[in-house]
């Protein structure tokens, strides 16, 4: 049969389900999802509005497909595939990156890599990308001792209050992750969408108070073990096919510290971090996992002195 490449808009629910179909599939084969936490949230309703799908079919079977945001006119558009484990080696891939440089505005594109796998490094040089961003993630035993937790002098923790806390806590994300280029400029509607996920729970995620007002947090999360942990992909519920594809015992997470600017150096960010270390360690966990940009040396540092090692490696390619 012939190989078609359609390029949508938002996708109907069939296309939605054949690409979880590959995307579990990939990860089953490479150990590691294809396509980001954004991404998997927003595409069981069909994907972003701006954003434009790519999927390679044969026939009803989907064999490729890329995601592809054109949206950024400061940063350029940015794109993350997946290609099915039986059809590698037969040039899908290229073809593929080939066709979003084509529909690019102005021949600028940020490919993303998850996993830094030889075969993407070949690919991208190949058509003329280089380097450009390096994310890790890091893990660590919850087995293993964990300092304790000295609250700061004149703050206060609470937990998440849903219904209550998104608009403050939306402000405070976008002030402490002005300069960031994923976590910086969200909407409620990223911490709605959230809200939605069967992993959120707002006894795990921590808000600490100065004067009655914000001031820093930490999300966490857990990946796994949880009830009605079906068809549905990396981050949300309802009646889409699931995006937590897990087959490994539960696995807690790092999953965003932030710190207003006014209080930067008065030591929340590393009381914060324990603090949902030590809940995910009640929890019955015994791992954690984060990620953190290579370039955030600081950072880097400070999680490897809380136990934390170097476990996987994100790649993007820039065109």
């Amino acid at each position: 049969m012939t190989r078609t490449c359609d390029v949508l808009g938002r996708l109907l629910p069939g296309d939605v389900q054949a690409v979880h179909r590959l995307v579990e599939q990939v990860e089953a084969s490479d150990g590691i999802a294809p396509l980001s936490e954004h991404v998997l949230l927003h595409l069981p309703y069909g994907g972003d509005a701006e954003v434009r799908n790519l999927l390679v079919r044969d026939g009803s079977e989907v064999l490729a497909y890329a995601h592809l945001d054109v949206t950024d006119q400061v940063d350029g558009s940015s794109a993350e595939l997946a290609v099915a484990p039986g059809v590698r080696g037969q040039g899908l891939g290229r073809a593929l990156v080939t066709e979003l440089l084509h529909q690019v505005p102005d021949g600028r594109l940020r490919l993303w890599a998850h996993g830094d796998r030889s075969e993407a490094a070949a690919l991208a040089q190949h058509l003329g990308f280089r380097r450009s961003r390096v994310l890790f993630q890091m893990r660590r035993s919850l087995t293993a001792p964990l300092p304790e937790p000295v609250t700061p002098d004149g703050v206060v923790l609470r937990t998440f209050v849903q219904g209550q806390d998104e608009q403050a806590w939306t402000e405070l994300n976008n002030r402490a992750f002005v300069h960031h280029p994923d976590q910086g400029g969200w909407g409620m509607n990223e911490v709605e969408l959230r809200e939605k996920e069967p992993w959120f729970d707002p006894a795990g995620f921590f808000l600490a108070e100065r004067d009655g007002s914000l001031v820093g947090f930490h999300w966490t999360k857990v990946h796994g073990g949880h009830d009605g942990d079906a068809p549905h992909e990396h981050d949300h519920g309802h009646s889409h096919p699931d995006h937590e594809h897990h087959d490994h015992p539960p696995i807690g997470e790092v999953y965003i510290v932030g710190v207003d600017p006014s209080e930067q150096g008065r030591g929340l960010g590393p009381w914060l971090t324990l603090v949902g270390l030590h809940s995910l360690a009640q929890r019955g966990l015994s791992e954690v996992l984060l990620y953190v940009d290579e370039s955030n040396t600081a950072a880097v540092r400070t999680y490897e002195r809380l136990g934390f090692g170097r476990h996987m490696t994100d790649v993007m390619y820039s065109h």
